[in-house]
Formats: C-alpha cells, structure tokens, sequence
C-alpha cells in the first residue's frame, strides 16, 4: 500500500468517527488539559497545531528514571539512547543533524529557556521527578519560540495548585547494576508552591563500557504575592558521567551485542581510549508574571547556565567550559467583548561564552596537540502573535518574528591562527498562520502554513576534532500541515492528526571522515511527508467497582516519505534516496489498567520500521518490536507505600536504540540492553 493510500484510509477511519452523537463531557480527559503552547491557553481540541500532551502519570508509567519511553508515545517524535544517557530526540526529522545531544528543538522548563545560545539542550541533565507533564510542538514553531524546524518542548515544573505536603523516597534497583534514589518534597498552598528534590542513579551498563552516574539536586519554588504577582524561581545542579561503547558493524552486533567498538588496524579501542562524557552544570532561573489589568499582563525570565564538559573520544580528546545567559520577555493582552482577542508579543536574547579545547586522545588523557577556540554566540528575536475569533466556529492565528543569529570565533592555541573569524547570519522573517474550524461539538479541523530556519549549531561550526566550518549555511524551507481533532463518547475517546509537508532547503548533514571525525556540510534539499495519528480510549472507568476499575487504550501511528531531493555527494546523485535515520513507519500502543483498589498494570508495545543508516541507502536496520510492562501495588486509601517491577525488552529483541547515521566503516549499531527487569519501592514519608 502506497503512502498516499495509507493516508487516505486513515483519514477516512477519522473522519467516519464523527458519525458518533457527541454527549454532554462529564468526565475529565486529554481534550480539557489547557495547551499552552503557541500561547493558546485553550483546550487541546481548540489549538490550531499539532501538539502532543504528555502526563505525569505517563512519564512514570513506563520508566522509574528516563522519559524516553514517554516521548516515543508520542505519533511524529523519537527518542533514541545511542549509549546510557545520551538522547537524541527527532521531531519530524529533525534526527538528521544530531549525531549526539539534541539540537533543532527549542527546550523550555516553564517560562525559562533551557536550549542555550549554540543549540544544544542537555535533557539528560534533568531529573523525571521534577518534571509535571510536557508539551510536544510539532513542526517549525519560530513564530513564537524563535528558530527552528523541529519544533519545541515545554516542560512543566509545577503540577495544579492545590493545599498539600508530601514527602516521597523513591529506590530502585534491576538488571546491569541499575540503582536509582531519589527523594522529592513538595508543598502546596494558597501562595507558594515549593519544589526540592535529589536523586543519585547508576548502573554498570549492558554493553562493555557503558557505565553511567548521574548526581541531581533541583529547586522549584513559586511564590504568588498577590492576584497580580507571581514570582518562580528553579535552579539545579547535575553531575553527569557515562561511557560511550561506540558503533558496531553489522558482523559485529550479531556476534556478541554485549562487546564495545573493537581495535582495529588504524585506532585503539575504545575501552583503551577510555571514552566517555563528563558534564557538570549548574541551572539558575527568575522569572516573574503581572497581572496588570484583567486584560494585560507581562511575563519576564532570566536564565544563567554553567558546564564543564569532557568528551575523550575514541579520536580525539574535548573539553569545554560554558557560559549562557539568555533573557526572554512577552506582553499579553486579551479581550473577550465583543469579539475574543488575545495578542501577545514579546523578546528573547541569547548569549553564550565557549571556550573550546582540543587535543589527541591518549588513553583517556588528552596528548600535547591542543587547539583552542573562544567561541561567542549570540542569537536574539522578536515576535508578536494575533489570536482572534471572528465568528462561534471559526479561530484565526497568525504570528511573526525576526531572528538574528551571530558567531564569533578565534583561535587562542593552534594553528591556523586566523584572528577572530564572525558568521552572521542574514536575519530572518519567519511568519504562521493558522486556521481552526469547529463545526461540530467535539470535532476540529485546522490548517497550518509555517516557515522553518536553523542556523547551524557551534557543534556543527566548530566539532569537537578541532576544525571550524565556517562556511555553513542555515537550512530553511517551509511546512504545510492539516489535521483533525475530535472527541467522542462523553469524551471517552480522543484522536487527533495531522496531514504535513515540509520543504527544507540547504540541509545540515553530518559526514564523517576515515579517522572517525565528524563534520558537517549543506547538501541539497529534503521533502518530508508524513500523516501522524494518536487516540486515547477509556474503554473503562468504573471507579466503584471492586475489580478491573479502568482500561486506558493509547495509540500513537507515525508514516513517513522523507526523501532527499537534488542531493549529491562526490558527483553520486542520492535524489529520491530515503532521508537517513528516519524510520518508514512507527507503531505505538499502551494500555493501562487499575485491576483492583490496589494493583495497576501498563503494558507498551512498540514497533519501529526500517530505516536507512547512510545517504546512499545501501544499508537499512530491521524492524523491531519491543515490549515493556510495569506492574504495581499501592498500599491503604491514601497509599503511603507502592511496590513495582518494571520489565524492558520482554521479548528480548536484538535492536538497536540509536544508530550512528553515515559511519565510516558501517559502524551503524549501538546494541540496546537484551531482556531486563527493575523492582521499585515508593514510600510516602508525608
């Protein structure tokens, strides 16, 4: 079946939905969680973008400490774990420039930024527990969050107000040497809302040097001085360290997926080289809300970062020191006589500080060859957005910004001592508007047009073997999306999808030499189309009944035609080639169940097509399917205690969770763990 048949029958499954007599909501559901995202402060059902809701009860229902799972939940999004602790997360493709870390998706932690001023957001940094649910923007998102062409994460630190105190100690262990601690206090009430939390995970790793630590302390703290004033404040400080078992071949990961990347004539091991990461970060934030009227109010954040980080690498050795400061500010008004309005427009700056060093790898000490970069970034924009509602059924956005985007670099140690070299890069217009039709309770329909823009990252500019590309161009282009979005049955079912095309131009690539550096060019442009579709079902919600009191059935349904156009690499045409690392088709399905008063079980089943691992489209990875499941007790009315046991890879499938896209030597595989289990205790200490 091709993919424009795949399409036509989804949608025509959606629409024959509507068929179904809408009653009066009388239960709480996905539909009625306020979207924030674009500023909409509507329900779901009535924001005008493709926007994926995750809970905190769907962060946890998967995993005790990664919200890897969760994300994959999600139709149009990947989040990939090459070793322990490095994620990558893909919004609509955006995988293709991010051989490590996550870049081309703006990251925010309520109001403040947590991408920093070079693109690079590090997620892995935070603790789940601190997190109260996200927000999944799909697509170009630049009208409002600045540039970008995958789209933008919003965290949500603080969960409903509500007068309470809890204290909760969270201990885990499981398979691999996995131990995980955490202990999070949280108060509540009419004025404050406070917070704190520590946690400590380990684990000794599947794969021959894939040990992992993390050390976490996080503060939230929101103080509401009157009905005009609120005031939050975070900050956190992480002690991050893993190894990087490296890339196999395909001989390779079948013989034994356990090994790490082997010798070979030309370079060490990696176990000799002793490659790994070390990052130490320090978080701080102020942001402050003022009502000033019933109709206007301003909202201003002030974000500071600090890392020391080290990467020795199998070819190389890196270490940086990071310094950003960004500051974002936004004025909002909103009317609802005698036709609704809300305007909202606004800034946000960045800068940020690298200085970059450079040297060989000698057994996990850097050698004598240093090169040194000092490294500014600046980037900066402007935007304003229009909500309006001209008629009952009808919801018109449409938005604007302005982005700047500056690099400069000069080399301190090394040759070739050019003096400072500076990028800037053309500004940038990047309009959206948006239209929503309602004609019926329960049901939606909107349309999306959307420029897309991503200046190139200081990792993509400056890579960590000690080059500078300064002749990278932005990558640009623009998206076009339709979608729907309906509730049925008293709300008991809500699906929504989307229906997209987006055009880029100049597309960052990565390529690595025969030494095993990377680097990175502008190489043609890439037609991305794909349908995304996901629906939650309460089958049941007999809240009385003594047994089998709920069933939540989620589905998340993912097609993808991604393709290079008027793409060549040495004179190879590779147009009409598969775009690499994006896989042709993923399958999600969850189900979660409270069986009695006390025990709950969630299963998940997830299943990734092929992809292609290099431009050529010479090697593909197989489909996989995974099965996990987690399986719980709570104690008492209030439960005080909670016991579960989490199981990965039930079926115990050889697969791997990232792939090292256009590796030389067909080192494609980072094997993921085989079959595994964790048992968890949860004790309320309130």
């Amino acid at each position: 079946m091709t993919t424009l048949k795949r399409i036509s029958f989804l949608f025509s499954i959606i629409l024959s939905l509507n068929t179904v007599s809408q009653e009066k909501v009388d239960t709480a559901s996905l539909n009625e969680v306020v979207v924030k995202g674009f500023e909409s402060n509507k329900s779901l059902i009535n924001t005008p973008a493709s926007i994926s809701l995750l809970s905190k009860a769907t962060l946890n229902a998967s995993s005790a400490f990664s919200m890897l799972p969760a994300l994959n939940t999600s139709s149009g999004v990947r989040m990939e774990e090459r070793s322990p602790g490095s994620y990558r997360l893909s919004i609509r493709g955006s995988l293709l420039r991010s051989p490590f870390g996550i870049r081309n998706v703006k990251v925010y932690y309520d109001d403040f930024i947590l991408t920093d001023a070079g693109g690079n957001t590090y997620m892995n940094l935070l603790d789940i527990h601190s997190i109260n649910g996200l927000e999944l923007i799909k697509g170009p998102a630049g009208s409002v969050y600045g540039a970008g062409t995958g789209g933008a994460v919003l965290l949500n630190g603080f969960g409903a107000l509500k007068d309470s105190n809890d204290l909760k100690l969270r201990l885990l262990g499981g398979s691999f040497g996995t131990l995980n601690q955490s202990l999070q206090y949280q108060h509540q009430s009419k004025n404050i809302q406070l917070n704190v939390g520590q946690g400590h995970f380990q684990s000794n790793g599947f794969r021959v040097q894939s040990k992992m630590r993390k050390d976490n302390v996080q503060l939230n703290m929101r103080i509401k001085s009157n009905e005009q004033i609120s005031t939050d404040f975070m900050l956190f400080y992480s002690d991050l360290f893993y190894q990087t078992p490296g890339g196999l071949t395909f001989a390779q990961f079948n013989a034994d997926p356990r090994q790490s990347r082997p010798a070979t004539a030309t370079l060490p091991s990696v176990v000799d080289q002793k490659t790994a990461i070390y990052n130490k970060s320090a978080f701080i934030g102020f942001s402050n809300t003022y009502k000033i009227n019933s109709r206007w109010k301003t909202v201003g954040s002030v974000t500071n970062g600090l890392t020391q980080f080290k990467n020795p690498f199998i070819t190389n050795y890196e270490k940086r020191r990071e310094f950003n400061l960004g500051f974002r500010s936004k004025i909002v008004y909103e009317n609802n006589l005698p036709i609704p309005v809300q305007w909202v427009s606004g800034f946000e700056i960045q800068r940020g500080e690298y200085a970059i060093d450079s040297s060989g790898n000698i057994k996990g000490a850097p050698d004598g060859n240093k090169v040194s970069d000092e490294v500014i970034a600046r980037q900066q924009f402007a935007f304003t957005q229009l909500n309006i509602q001209p008629l009952r059924f009808l919801q018109i956005q449409s938005g604007l910004s302005i982005n700047r985007f500056f690099y400069s670099i000069q080399r301190t140690t090394g040759a070739p001592a050019n003096g400072i070299k500076k990028l800037d890069f053309n500004r940038q217009l990047l309009p959206r508007i948006a239209l929503l039709a309602a004609p019926g309770a329960g049901i939606s329909l909107y349309g999306q047009l959307s420029k897309g823009y991503s200046s190139p990252s200081i990792a993509e500019i400056r890579p960590s073997a000690g080059g500078v590309y300064s002749g990278l161009q932005a990558e640009y282009g623009w998206s076009k999306e339709i979608g729907i979005k309906l509730s049925a049955w008293r709300n008991k079912l809500y699906m929504q999808a989307a229906l997209f095309q987006f055009d880029l131009r100049d597309a960052i690539v990565r390529r690595v030499n025969n030494i095993g550096a990377e680097y990175f060019v502008n190489e043609g442009d890439v037609q991305q189309k794909g349908i995304e579709i996901e629906y939650q079902y309460n089958l049941v919600n007999l809240p009385r009944q003594k047994f089998f009191k709920s069933l939540k059935w989620s589905q998340a349904i993912t097609l993808n035609d991604f393709r290079f156009v008027n793409y060549k690499n040495n004179q190879t045409s590779f147009a009409g080639n598969q775009l690499t690392g994006i896989a042709d088709n993923v399958i999600v399905s969850s189900l979660a169940m409270d069986l009695t008063a006390h025990f709950y079980w969630n299963v998940q089943f997830n299943y990734v097509g092929k992809m292609p691992l290099n431009d050529a489209n010479t090697f593909f990875s197989n489909p996989y399917r995974l099965w996990q499941s987690k399986i719980g007790w709570r104690s008492g009315h209030t439960r005080p205690i909670e016991l579960f046991l989490l199981m990965d890879n039930i079926g115990n499938e050889n697969y791997s969770l990232g792939f090292d896209i256009n590796a030389f030597g067909n080192r494609f595989y980072n094997p993921a763990p085989s079959r595994n289990y964790q048992f968890g205790l949860i004790i309320d200490l309130k």
